[in-house]
């Protein structure tokens, strides 16, 4: 019996009838329109002409590509043939990137940007703020995987000091970070980065926005980075500030930006809460948005003073277990500090609009005792997230 079916909703409503009744398994051709071999669909790029997908099933297959449906005892195996004519404008959300940062250390490759599949710039990354200021990581920091990279063998390290302490222990520290153990490390100033205003498209001002609507002015749809940078005192000063930034396309039928980040500060708890409230900002500008996407899970803006640390120091028993909650911070530069697990910024964009992405971190009340932020996983989102504007 033939089960060629015109519409793919209704080789799915096949499908599901199919599981309900029998538990078989279900293995889906799409054929395209204008050619009588099958290809298959949504894996890193298309296969040839006459690869099949197969699944084990633990018995003999004589399920075909031809379109015929056959059984197989006692499980029985479907293969559905559906033509579903033109299907490009879903060609990037079928799409997986690729990881193209294992044998190189470009700061592109190593956010998940410019591979096969992902995230393609529009130009050129560029970066300002000092030299050692950021870094490209493969290697494990502490003794656990909680700072692992999210996507690829790399991630990218932004920090207000020296970048490369972040691997410092703090043993080490006093030698190879230019830190007293009597001071409170990692701390690095960098004198002439800093600055009085936050340099455009990045607007501090509060901005009420309304879902769905383009923002009345340029400003912060977040309404967030204003009262946190005041934390510090005036004059507002952004020190030792360091920052990436990029345009981008996006491809028509995507929904969204996202991207990875983690917070480590060693300004709590020693200054905690003293003003020095050291920021990290994401900013997008785009039609429907401009403002800060860098949130917790719970809104809270990603600031030393602000965070609910769930990675941190607190008074702990003198014999601690195996569940204290600072261990994945232990034998790195931020130990006996606080820090967050990886969080995940995004917002919701228009299909085909030219977007900026700013990464942007800086110290809040002096120039000294560092913080530094995780970044990693930059990607396109084929549906919108369910937070955005």
């Amino acid at each position: 019996m033939l089960a060629k079916v015109r519409s793919p909703h209704s080789a799915l409503i096949v499908a599901a009838a199919c599981l309900l009744e029998s538990g078989c398994l279900i293995t889906v051709f799409v054929k395209d329109a204008g050619d009588e071999e099958y290809a298959t669909g949504g894996g890193a790029g298309s296969s040839a002409a006459n690869d099949q997908m197969t699944q084990e099933s633990g018995v003999d297959d004589t399920s075909t590509t031809t379109g015929e449906l056959t059984t197989t005892d006692p499980l029985m195996t479907t293969t559905v043939g559906f033509d579903v004519g033109e299907q490009d404008h879903w060609e990037f959300c079928a799409s997986v990137l690729v990881p193209c940062d294992a044998d190189n250390e470009d700061i592109d490759h190593a956010l998940g940007l410019n591979c096969e599949g992902g995230l393609q710039t529009d130009g050129a990354l560029t970066w300002s703020g000092p030299d050692s200021s950021r870094r490209v990581l493969s290697e494990q920091l502490g003794i656990t995987d909680v700072f692992a990279p999210t996507e690829g063998a790399r991630r990218v390290v932004l920090s207000t000091g020296d970048a490369g302490h972040v691997l410092l222990s703090l043993a080490q520290m006093p030698s190879l970070g230019d830190c007293p153990i009597s001071q409170t490390c990692p701390s690095t100033d960098w004198p002439g980065n800093d600055l009085s205003e936050l340099p455009p498209p990045i607007e501090t001002m509060p901005l009420q926005c309304e879902a769905n609507k383009q923002p009345p002015g340029p400003g912060d749809c977040s309404e967030t980075i204003l009262t946190q940078w005041g934390l510090g005192g005036e004059p507002l000063v952004a020190y030792d500030y360091t920052e990436l930034r990029f345009k981008a396309v996006a491809p028509s039928y995507t929904a969204g930006f996202a991207f990875d980040f983690a917070f480590l500060t060693s300004e709590y708890p020693p200054r905690f809460p003293e003003g020095h409230n050291d920021m990290f900002v994401a900013w997008v500008a785009s039609e429907r948005y401009t403002g800060n996407i860098a949130l917790d899970p719970d809104g809270n803006p990603i600031a030393a003073e602000t965070l609910p640390y769930e990675i941190k120091l607190d008074p702990m028993p003198v014999a601690c277990d195996d569940d204290c909650v600072d261990i994945p911070l232990r034998e790195f530069a931020f130990e006996g500090h606080a820090g967050t697990a990886w969080y995940e910024g995004e917002v919701g964009i228009n299909p085909g609009e030219s977007i900026e992405v700013v990464f942007a971190l800086f110290d809040v009340g002096d120039p000294i005792v560092d913080s530094a932020v995780l970044l990693d996983g930059v990607r396109w989102l084929c549906a919108p997230p369910p937070a955005s504007i």
